[in-house]
């Protein structure tokens, strides 16, 4: 800053201007440019940049059209006239300008002499909107999560937004999560967007890509603010050439209507919507009817951040590269990105929650060679199984308990996708009010012979041995007949009973692990109806560690192998 310029001037948007701050009011803060958010007082002096703002839940306000007083109307420092707010926000902060500001020779300075110099040719890197209903509706959040899912990936993501008011919160976030360039309209020269000309900010924006490929990224997930229907969001779903660049984009909503509107607007403008996503999450009821209304899924912050979209996205820009005459290298990585085969967090003790975990889990490929609908949903079952055993022992007691015992409460489900070694299989994975509850089994591959020794049981009694000897591959030896008979009575219209199982007495024997407890092994004997006195400390391990006793206690015995 080396001069003031005052007097009958006339600002413009992006011009910096010295204020004095006289009332305050929304705004008691400034942020900084380091993310600072510095308390103001009256008679302060700040430096800020004169802006138009299209807020719905705040203000709308335009540039002055002199240095009389106004507001200022962001606090990311926009300064400008206010012509409506939100009834239940309070008046801005009033200031005073006291000048432009200008360089050595006397000329103003704007923020678009600061902006980011790339290329305006139509970007070659695949890009992700981020649309919604409103601000506020999760559409930053959308952003982040989209952002993580692709970082999970192993791509070079870019987050921009492209529209809006001035302020550093939301480029904070993206950057934590992991973003390798995360840059706004401000980096593009402007202060704010709102009555900004469409090809100025379509121009800005492929500034931001094209700079973002010259440092490598690979995709680009944008957030455009406000909704639908404000004056730039509207023009932009509209533009051709932005559409052409995109594989897709999510669609944040308040409520289920405005999910059902949204998604079908957006398909008017051509627009493939890959899912909907917002704080219409917060609404069980909310979420079925916008499913079950758009046929599009549903996808919590939980899911975008594990990668459950970006298999679709793959799929999307692998059909782009092929129909494209160009073959652009940054689709051809897209669609060739592989999500990591072990969880992205290690795998806790059975039975445990992993405190501080963030929950991101295994995201498996569609699909498995032979594995039949019946296979799958067997082992959704008997993962539904496994998990609530798990989580009854991280709380303490199961659902409903009320005693000083329960250390942890379930919180509601998230969804992830398991690689079962048999396709991919949607689970619904309880939350928990304290950590993170991650399944035990994830790590682990089921065998297909494993799951045809349920299915092709010749009875029910085989099919419970069967079930049994799954179970505990998959959750460890605290699982008992009980398990196998709760769980084989949830598959029963998978198989059929041509015969009726046996009695409980006539049951084979047992298979107890080397370190079994002796709950196990009395549950077990009640089951059975007759006593146990040898424990597991008796039975003779056979190969594979695997021994079996006897109801009697006479003993362990190698078993006949299966026929």
């Amino acid at each position: 800053m080396s001069t003031i310029i005052a007097g009958d001037v006339r600002p413009n948007a992006g011009d910096l201007v010295l204020a004095r701050v006289d009332v305050l009011g929304k705004q008691t803060k400034l942020e900084l440019t380091d993310g600072r958010r510095a308390h103001l007082f009256p008679g302060d002096e700040i430096l800020v940049s004169y802006g138009n703002r299209y807020a719905p839940d705040q203000f709308e306000a335009v540039v002055s059209d002199d240095l009389s007083p106004c507001a200022l109307v962001a606090a990311g420092g926009v300064a400008g006239v206010e012509l409506a707010r939100h009834l239940r926000v309070q008046p801005a902060t009033q200031i005073t300008p006291i000048g432009l500001v200008g360089d050595t020779s006397g000329k103003r300075i704007n923020l678009a002499q600061f902006r980011i110099e790339a290329s305006e040719q139509v970007p070659d890197l695949p890009v992700v909107l981020s649309l919604g209903t409103s601000m506020n509706a999760g559409k930053t959040l959308t952003s982040t999560s989209l952002v993580r899912g692709f970082k999970r990936a192993g791509l070079q993501v870019a987050a921009l937004k492209i529209t809006g008011t001035g302020a550093g919160g939301d480029m904070w976030i993206v950057r934590d999560a992991g973003a390798d360039v995360a840059l706004d309209f401000t980096d593009a020269g402007f202060a704010s967007t709102y009555l900004a000309p469409i090809d100025d900010i379509l121009a800005g924006a492929f500034r931001l890509i094209n700079h973002a490929a010259s440092l490598g990224c690979e995709v680009v997930v944008i957030e455009i603010a406000d909704g639908l229907q404000q004056k730039e969001t509207a023009q932009l779903i509209r533009s051709v050439v932005l559409r052409g660049l995109t594989m897709g984009c999510t669609f944040a909503s308040y409520d289920a209507m405005g999910a059902i509107c949204g998604v079908r607007e957006l398909a008017e403008a051509g627009h493939t919507v890959l899912g909907i996503s917002g704080r219409l999450g917060l609404s069980p009821l909310g979420v079925r009817e916008a499913e079950s209304a758009t046929g599009l899924r549903y996808y919590s912050p939980f899911d975008l951040q594990d990668g459950l979209l970006v298999p679709a996205i793959q799929r999307r820009a692998a059909r782009a590269f092929s129909e494209s005459r160009f073959q652009k290298y940054s689709l051809h990585a897209l669609a060739k990105a592989a999500m990591p085969a072990q969880p992205a967090y290690p795998v806790p003790p059975r039975g445990l929650a992993a405190p501080g975990a963030s929950g991101g889990l295994e995201i498996a490929s569609p699909g498995a060679p032979g594995a039949s609908e019946e296979a799958r949903e067997m082992l959704a079952i008997v993962a539904g199984h496994l998990m609530d055993h798990e989580v009854v022992l991280c709380c303490g007691m199961g659902p409903g308990g009320h005693l000083t015992g329960r250390t942890n409460r379930r919180n509601g489900f998230r969804r992830l996708v398991w690689a079962s070694g048999m396709g991919a299989i949607e689970l619904r994975v309880p939350r928990l009010r304290h950590g993170t509850y991650i399944p035990s089994f994830l790590g682990t591959a089921v065998a297909p012979g494993d799951v045809e020794a349920v299915l092709r049981a010749p009875d029910a009694c085989a099919r419970e041995v069967a079930l049994l000897g799954l179970l505990r591959t998959l959750g460890g030896p605290g699982l008992g007949r009980a398990d196998a008979m709760r769980v084989a009575a949830r598959i029963s219209h998978l198989v059929a009973d041509a015969v009726p199982a046996a009695p409980l007495a006539a049951m084979p024997p047992r298979m107890a692990w080397p370190g079994g407890d002796e709950a196990e092994a009395r549950e077990f004997a009640a089951l059975d109806g007759s006593a146990l006195d040898g424990d597991d400390e008796d039975a003779a391990e056979l190969p594979g560690g695997v021994a079996e006793v006897s109801p009697g206690g006479a003993g362990a015995r190698a078993l006949s192998p299966p026929r």
